[in-house]
């Protein structure tokens, strides 16, 4: 093999230390051992023996230790892949030797200490990858001065400093710039909406403040934009910035979660990309209607609105998107009925608009949503009894109508819901006999009926529920005896019988 060049184990689950025979073809370009079991520590000598060197893929293994500093003698070097790993350590200084590298990525390991200073002498290098690492302390400022830097990522470790001032003259041809969840402060100074070949801008859970710049829709190729959980503010109430991001044509996800915002949603909102997929606008201190316009997204899977001040109705032109797949409008204060219209979204697999001030009934249409997975109706004004069309949703797995003013029995027909795991309806008015068809909830978890007017025994197939870890019948008029059939709940962690009128022996199981 003396003169092989490339060697590829990729996608295998070959394991244990690898071979020193790989590190010791001195003829081999290109070694790739992607995605396989191997473990232990990379050798210490691990380039003596590779001087023709240009790609390294170790990523996506199990190997620990540290990163060899004698990787700065594969001077040929040009890809290193060793993400995913369990390795830990600092980032050896002599990396900044390898002069010809273009992509370096490090992520998802264990790796502490600074970013080496040393990385800015690497004039070739394209794509910087460092994120899902513990590494610390202020982020050299020669590495915004990389102008070959195509892709920068250091999500998710514990860096500090602020942007340079003009950040689009020294990273000039930047496309990704991803500094989420670390501890950058300061500003986002509007230069940076000069940066035009922006396609990903991630800076979300740092500490920036100041406004948003209202240029940032100069950033025509941005494709993914977020600055949650930030400091952030907009410069008029009515987020003027949100206007300017109407010529970013390429927009798919906008993250604006936990910035305190302080405006209402301007109609402009509906100007927003065709492309827009993900829109989330949680816990920003926005006030008024919800408008209408953002009904104009067609092409939205998701929307989040949850914790604001929003006030009004639901609108009704949210029939209209018919891509929607999740739906949040949790901890508002919106009133009025739920919308027939939002049966009409026939892929809708989450709905959580609890705790607002809706009210009337829970429309029969309900039945329609054959994608509905989660349903959060709680903390409502909802009236009425549970229209008997809803359990026909055989397919879904958690739903919550606690805290509302439901009346009426509960019916045989929730036996249907045969891979529910989650339901909650205490605290309503709910009465009749708890129904013997619930036992067919083979996989039901948690049960919560507690705080309505249930009465009659609680019935034996319950015994049957097998997977059940939390039960609550607390607060009804429950009668009778505990059954003998429930000693076969093993996982039952959490039980609540509570202020009924059950009488008898406890079961010993």
């Amino acid at each position: 093999m003396h003169t092989l060049k490339f060697l590829d184990f990729t996608d295998n689950q070959l394991s244990g230390s690898v071979s020193s025979f790989v590190f010791n073809m001195s003829s081999i370009l290109v070694i790739r051992l992607t995605n396989n079991i191997f473990s232990g520590e990379l050798p210490k000598n691990i380039c003596n023996y590779l001087p023709y060197l240009k790609a390294l893929f170790l990523n996506k293994n199990m190997f620990h230790g540290k990163i060899p500093s004698a990787l700065s003698k594969c001077k040929t070097l040009q890809i290193l892949f060793l993400q995913f790993n369990n390795l830990s350590g600092a980032i050896p200084k002599e990396i900044g030797n390898l002069t010809r590298l273009k992509r370096i990525y490090l992520g998802d390991n264990k790796l502490h200490g600074e970013i080496p200073h040393e990385i800015a002498n690497l004039r070739n290098l394209e794509d910087l990858e460092l994120g899902m690492n513990n590494l610390v302390g202020v982020l050299p400022a020669p590495i915004f001065n990389m102008s070959t830097l195509k892709v920068l990522s250091l999500i998710s470790n514990s860096l500090s400093g602020s942007l340079p001032s003009r950040i689009d003259l020294s990273l000039p041809t930047v496309e990704v710039l991803n500094l989420a969840l670390n501890r950058f402060f300061g500003t986002i100074r509007s230069s940076i909406t000069n940066a035009s070949k922006l396609t990903v801008l991630e800076l979300g859970g740092n500490t920036f403040s100041g406004f948003i710049p209202n240029t940032i829709g100069n950033l025509r190729n941005i494709e993914w934009l977020s600055v949650a959980y930030d400091y952030l503010k907009s410069s008029t109430s009515k987020l003027s910035f949100l206007s300017s991001l109407a010529n970013c044509k390429k927009l798919r996800s906008l993250n604006l979660n936990g910035n305190p915002l302080d405006g209402i949603l301007p109609s402009s909102i509906g100007n927003l990309s065709m492309s827009l997929k993900t829109l989330l606008i949680a816990n920003c201190s926005i006030i008024g209607n919800i408008p209408q316009a953002i009904s104009n997204l067609s092409n939205l899977l998701t929307l989040v609105l949850e914790r604001n001040k929003l006030t009004g109705p639901i609108p009704i032109t949210f029939g209209r998107l018919q891509k929607l797949q999740g739906l949040y409008l949790a901890s508002n204060k919106l009133v009025g009925s739920f919308p027939d219209e939002l049966c009409h979204l026939g892929r809708l697999a989450e709905l959580v608009i609890l705790d607002n001030r809706l009210s009337g009934s829970i429309p029969s249409c309900l039945s329609n949503l054959t994608s509905l997975r989660s349903l959060y109706l709680e903390s409502n004004r909802f009236t009425s009894v549970i229209p008997s069309t809803f359990w026909s949703l055989k397919d879904i797995l958690f739903f919550d109508i606690s805290s509302n003013f439901l009346v009426g029995p509960l019916s045989l027909d929730i036996g249907n819901l045969k891979v529910l795991l989650e339901i909650s309806l205490s605290k309503n008015n709910l009465s009749g006999d708890i129904p013997a068809t619930i036992g067919g909830l083979k996989g039901l978890q948690f049960m919560d009926l507690a705080y309505n007017r249930l009465e009659g025994p609680i019935p034996e197939s319950f015994g049957d529920l097998t997977s059940l870890e939390v039960l609550n019948l607390s607060n009804n008029k429950i009668s009778g005896s505990i059954p003998t059939s429930m000693e076969k709940l093993f996982y039952l962690r959490d039980l609540n019988l509570s202020f009924n009128k059950l009488e008898g022996e406890i079961p010993s199981g």
